[in-house]
């Protein structure tokens, strides 16, 4: 059997319509693949925090928090993070993935704290921005529940 004749022309003739059509796609799907916006492939890892609660802070503990500290508004006008001596920036959620916005996120130095009235917002917010690779994320809450005491009762 000749393999310039089974490789040759023959082969680009039969398949001169599908080859481009499937060439870009896979193209696509490789570039798609090695680029930045992937998910990481731990789920267990990245959910492990929110089993935890150790993702979750509330304004008192804020305090204790070392590193300069960017609260993110995901609600419109919340009256919750007025005067606080933070970073303060106002985000709507569906935008949160936006490039500019993703690389300040991403490229803070110290906590980004994600606030909403809406505490599911807060957290799949952070799910997504923790399955993405954005380290040093948490929830905030105005529940003074959520804090642990210093000194466990006696």
């Amino acid at each position: 059997m000749n393999l310039k004749r089974l490789f040759g022309m023959n082969l680009l003739k039969r398949y001169r319509v599908v080859i481009p059509v499937v060439l870009p796609i896979f193209i696509l799907v490789l570039f798609r693949s090695i680029g930045p916006y992937h998910f990481k492939t731990d789920a267990k890892k990245q959910a492990e925090p929110s089993f935890l609660k150790t993702n979750i802070v509330s304004i008192g503990q804020t305090d204790y928090m070392p590193g300069n500290k960017l609260i993110i508004n995901l609600d419109k006008g919340s009256g919750i993070l007025d005067g606080t001596r933070n970073s303060v920036m106002g985000i709507p959620a569906d935008s949160v993935l936006k490039k500019e916005y993703f690389r300040i996120i991403r490229n803070h130095e110290g906590p980004v704290l994600l606030y909403s009235s809406e505490p599911g917002t807060a957290a799949r917010i952070w799910m997504v921005l923790s399955q993405m690779g954005c380290e040093n994320i948490f929830i905030l809450t105005n529940d003074p529940g959520n804090e642990n005491p210093k000194h466990p009762p006696q």
